[in-house]
């Protein structure tokens, strides 16, 4: 199972890279409505934004990350590349945002920037902050060859059930090339994951010429409930 999720990310990270069209709505906000919908709370939830570029540019994102009122966590070097990591807290909007820079010593290779957004709870109010801050980070630093992943979880108790569950989904997002897999693993909490195409978002992987860009996966937890974990257009965290 994690084999095949790992092939997916790398799939994704060759065929992505088209920009959101500004009149879809925004993909965190669409699954935290869905989840709403349904009458489930949202739980953790994070965003992340990536982008390849030239060294220069990520070392005038440095230099402004740097005048920013923000922590340097770290900044580490190896035999291949040199990384930094910057912290930022909105402790009003109990939101995070990490900013990370990999530079690689390889004159070959690009540079990454990437940004994770992140938080433990959403209503209207947080919803208000995350979309100000992520327009504001993706004005600020990003161009539209960025890659932008959202997930978050919840959980519901049996009586829902993933199939019900599936099923709202398909109505609600005109979900289309719906698979689905369950794990081999003997005592496994993982239960199935299953992917799906919505062609509501614009971003998209394309895995044996289907289009996908939602995932779910399904978790069986210790108290007997179920946790969701709901990713777009894959699930880049581990679940």
């Amino acid at each position: 199972m994690r084999n095949i999720v790992l092939m997916s990310i790398i799939l994704l990270l060759i065929t992505t890279g088209a920009a959101a069209s500004p009149k879809q709505q925004e993909e965190m906000t669409a699954l935290a409505a869905m989840l709403a919908d349904s009458k489930m709370e949202v739980g953790d939830w994070e965003v992340t934004i990536k982008e390849q570029m030239s060294k220069d540019k990520v070392k005038m994102i440095l230099e402004k990350l740097e005048e920013k009122n923000s922590h340097k966590d770290t900044g580490e070097e190896d035999e291949n590349s040199i990384k930094y990591s910057f912290g930022y807290i909105h402790k009003n909007a109990k939101i995070t945002e990490t900013y990370n820079i990999v530079i690689p010593k390889d004159d070959m290779y690009q540079a990454q920037f990437i940004v994770v957004i992140e938080g433990k709870a959403w209503n209207e109010s947080i919803k208000r902050d995350y979309l100000n801050i992520v327009e504001t980070i993706q004005n600020d630093f990003f161009s539209e060859d960025s890659t932008k992943f959202a997930c978050l979880t919840t959980t519901f108790s049996g009586k829902l059930g993933s199939v019900y569950f599936i099923k709202q989904m398909k109505e609600k997002l005109h979900l289309q090339s719906i698979t689905e897999q369950t794990d081999s693993v003997e005592d496994s909490m993982l239960k199935k994951v299953v992917y799906g195409y919505t062609p509501l978002w614009d971003q998209k992987i394309t895995i044996m010429d289907k289009p996908m860009n939602l995932q779910f996966a399904f978790k069986e937890n210790e108290n007997g409930k179920t946790k969701l974990t709901i990713g777009t257009p894959i699930l880049i965290t581990e679940y």
